[in-house]
């Protein structure tokens, strides 16, 4: 890997730092590591055009596909496909690892736009409402379709 291809970013409170760019691998695929401070989730989604894979490096991992919550823990992994609803959540305050697998690579491009690249030394944080908005705001022109109520609204 080089210099160029090891971004770091952040979308939806996980650090997320690319180790093979779809330019390497002629669009087929791009591969992150991300890192979930704890107290994350993404938005409920579903892809038209690309699938994801991720795999549990340290903690632990929700993942809930077509409704159906799972936990992953580390060696464990789980394919989510293109056009099925789904969320990656870090429910607990414990940090967790993961790799995630884009693929074609959409989803790099997808972080580019919607994400905020991460200056030497800075860590992740909530997102905040204008990282909210960008997410929202990207997600059609890459074919992400995010379903209602993320984030979640406060109980009480």
């Amino acid at each position: 890997m080089t210099q160029p291809e090891a971004k770091r970013f952040t979308l939806a409170g996980v650090a997320m730092t690319r180790l093979v760019s779809g330019r390497q691998t002629g669009g087929l695929f791009c591969l992150f590591e991300n890192a979930s401070p704890g107290r994350t989730a993404t938005p409920v989604h579903v892809h038209a055009g690309d699938d994801e894979t991720v795999y549990v490096l340290e903690g632990q991992l929700t993942a809930i596909l077509n409704g159906e919550p799972r936990t992953l823990s580390p060696g464990e992994s789980l394919f989510l496909p293109r056009g099925i609803p789904h969320q990656l959540t870090n429910p607990d305050e414990r940090p967790a690892r993961y790799i995630l697998i884009g693929s074609p690579d959409v989803f790099e491009h997808f972080l580019a736009a919607a994400g905020r690249q991460l200056r030497q030394g800075e860590t992740a944080g909530p997102p905040t409402p204008d990282d909210i908005e960008r997410l929202k705001a990207a997600a059609p022109r890459f074919g992400i379709t995010l379903l209602p109520d993320w984030p979640a609204k406060p109980v009480g």
